[in-house]
């Protein structure tokens, strides 16, 4: 960046690394216009504007495309492997969000024209919270794919026909004061192929920021279809306060320091005083990942710290991580780590030596 650079220097996600004052969307598309040592594509007659940002090598790899159509989308592809967590203060804006989440560090598994199946763990994410909320996004290290749109609630209404959609949708376009309203969809292949191609744009050819534009007018599209066919079914959305947005970071806590194997979901959310349905809708929008999976996650660092300490053996670290058979520990901390929990022993004595 130039000598002006004034970006925050904290590890945030793309909000508070580009050093928007406000730390909101439109300010960090404002900030990308000061910014004279990114690569950015302008069409005027269309008013459109794609900017590339890369994560800093002490960072991770990898990087973040901005895109915006006007004043009234903003569309922010996230493509990074984050060398640590990651944190952003989320306030409101007015603006409606759409998430396109993936579990896990995992790139984004898009299938190819002929793969006829839909990874189960892909869906949309749809929220807004009203002026004066606000919620923390946490980002574990790792790859971490997805796309994000910011969309004027006046503009689906308007463009996209939700002007006359009722229930959930209601209650997204125009969130009750104290609250933030989310809705979550399962997508199918049509979804997948329009994110496959939006992430495909190289951004180098002269019809490539218009290409965008269809490209996310169509996700647009399919997404409204979605919400408003789940609101006619009479699906509610998900609503949270001030408190249950706030009584995320005691369920983080919980996850990663209680490892005790009868730790549920309805136990934990009834713990947490809130359900079980805010309690996985809200985590996975929150964390980006499923509460089993950031459980696990913390079960196994636990696991793979007291072996390497040596005081136990591996059925007592078995038990301590909340493992009751010893067979089920060794399948599951080779499914994270690729190597059995001896053979993880036997490498860390063999650096030893």
């Amino acid at each position: 960046m130039s000598g002006g650079d004034t970006r925050v220097k904290e590890k945030g996600l793309f909000r508070a690394f580009l050093g928007a004052g406000e730390r909101t969307v439109a300010a960090a598309f404002a900030k990308l216009a000061e910014l004279d040592d990114v690569a950015k594509a302008v069409d005027t007659r269309l008013h459109l504007l794609h900017a590339r940002v890369d994560l800093p090598a002490e960072d991770g790899s990898g990087f973040w495309r901005f895109l915006s159509l006007g004043e009234d989308i903003f569309v922010v592809l996230t493509d990074c492997s984050f060398a640590g967590v990651r944190h952003e203060h989320v306030v409101a804006e007015g603006l409606v969000e759409f998430h396109f989440l993936l579990e896990g560090p995992v790139a984004l598994n898009l299938p190819q024209a002929d793969d006829a199946t839909a990874p189960a763990s892909i869906s949309l994410m749809a929220c807004q919270q009203a002026f004066g909320m606000a919620y923390d996004v946490v980002c574990q290290p790792g790859a971490c794919k997805m796309a994000s749109l910011y969309v004027r609630p006046a503009l689906l209404e308007g463009s996209f026909g939700l002007a006359a959609a009722g229930g959930a949708v209601r209650q997204l376009l125009h969130p009750a004061d104290g609250t933030m309203a989310m809705i979550e969809q399962k997508i199918d292949l049509e979804f997948l192929r329009v994110l496959r191609d939006l992430f495909g744009i190289g951004f180098e050819a002269a019809r490539d920021l218009p290409l965008a534009m269809a490209r996310i007018v169509e996700l647009l599209t399919l997404s409204a279809d979605a919400i408003d066919r789940g609101s006619r079914a009479k699906e509610e959305s998900i609503v949270f306060t001030a408190r249950e947005l706030a009584m995320f970071k005691r369920a983080q806590e919980i996850l990663a320091t209680d490892f005790s194997e009868t730790l549920t979901i309805p136990q934990l959310a009834k713990k947490l005083g809130t359900n079980a349905t805010k309690l996985k809708g809200g985590f996975r929008l929150l964390y980006g990942t499923t509460i089993f999976a950031y459980r696990n996650r913390y079960r196994m660092d636990r696991a793979m710290e007291l072996l390497v300490a040596g005081a136990l053996s591996i059925a007592e670290v078995s038990q301590a991580v909340g493992f009751r058979h010893q067979a089920s520990f060794t399948s599951a901390f080779r499914a994270h780590f690729g190597v059995t929990p001896k053979q993880a022993r036997q490498r860390v004595a063999g650096a030893e030596r």
